[in-house]
């Protein structure tokens, strides 16, 4: 994943952050669990995000207990004491978003970082092939959006839009399947959740893919690789990355407004209204610099 999607520690309460961390340590242990010990070194903030939604979803609230880190031993941490496919699901999008990352990878990188792609591929494929047999409707999504993404950036018609779709729709699909695969607590009806869930994880993949091409934009524009904001007639202006960007998570926001909230309302709030803002807001302002400068 992209890495976009944390809390912003700085604005949570004590308790907050701890359960937050909880739930990164947990898929950390997950990740370990059901695949290796070295699937550990692909966590990501998205997918902790992504775990904490099936949780926020679910009937039995996760309770932690204290233990140890398995790579630094001295180091407290807590880990969610309960079984739930939550964490499970994470970890295998964790694992096949990696995979297919790692393919795009091999396409685009010069040929000596092609070298070190391809040491680690057998790894990666292996994960992926367990995760795929757990779960082949999360291959399936994370492939088909792969292909699409391709295909979009190596159409001559492409528009920001076409481009950010992809990405938009599997994150929706993901976002539906927690609904579909975790047991809800009352009073949540699964098909309006289902509905929530997928709009606001529709609009989530569509903020993630727009502030990851923002990011890229000036190294994308020096080197002429791809980016949606330098197709022809578009609008490549910071204003208009910002009214792109703020309509993305804007309808985030109205989507998770509609959802009956859950323990970790004010965490998942934390992320959406504070931290992807500040994110969004310092990106924008470094692209706002180097024009300026020029």
């Amino acid at each position: 994943m992209f890495g976009y999607i944390k809390v912003d520690s700085a604005n949570l309460l004590g308790k907050e952050y701890e359960a937050y961390k909880g739930i990164y340590c947990t898929l950390c242990k997950q990740l370990g669990k059901d695949y290796s010990v070295f699937a550990r070194f692909i966590l990501s903030y998205d997918c902790t995000f992504y775990a904490m939604l099936g949780l926020d979803l679910a009937e039995q609230p996760p309770c932690f207990r204290q233990g140890r880190c398995r790579f630094n031993p001295f180091k407290k941490c807590h880990y969610a004491k309960i079984e739930t496919e939550a964490f499970s699901l994470a970890a295998a999008l964790s694992v096949i978003s990696a995979y297919y990352k790692l393919k795009d990878n091999l396409i685009d990188s010069p040929w000596y970082k092609r070298i070190g792609y391809r040491l680690i591929q057998p790894f990666f494929a292996g994960w992926r092939k367990k995760a795929a047999r757990r779960y082949p409707e999360i291959d399936a999504s994370v492939s088909k959006m792969m292909e699409e993404q391709l295909n979009a950036e190596r159409d001559p018609d492409c528009v920001l839009d076409m481009a950010a779709e992809p990405t938009a729709k599997m994150l929706g699909e993901m976002c539906a399947l927690l609904t579909e695969r975790i047991p809800l607590r009352k009073p949540l009806d699964a098909a309006s959740v289902k509905r929530i869930f997928q709009t606001m994880g529709y609009y989530m993949g569509r903020w993630i893919y727009l502030i990851d091409a923002v990011d890229d934009y000036e190294k994308d524009k020096k080197h002429h690789n791809f980016n949606p904001f330098l197709l022809p007639d578009t609008d490549d202006s910071v204003g208009n990355m910002k009214g792109s960007l703020n309509h993305a998570l804007s309808e985030a926001l109205l989507s998770y407004g509609l959802y009956d909230k859950g323990r970790f309302d004010s965490i998942i709030k934390n992320v959406l209204c504070v931290s992807c803002v500040n994110i969004q807001t310092k990106i924008l302002s470094d692209i706002q610099t180097t024009d300026t400068e020029d």
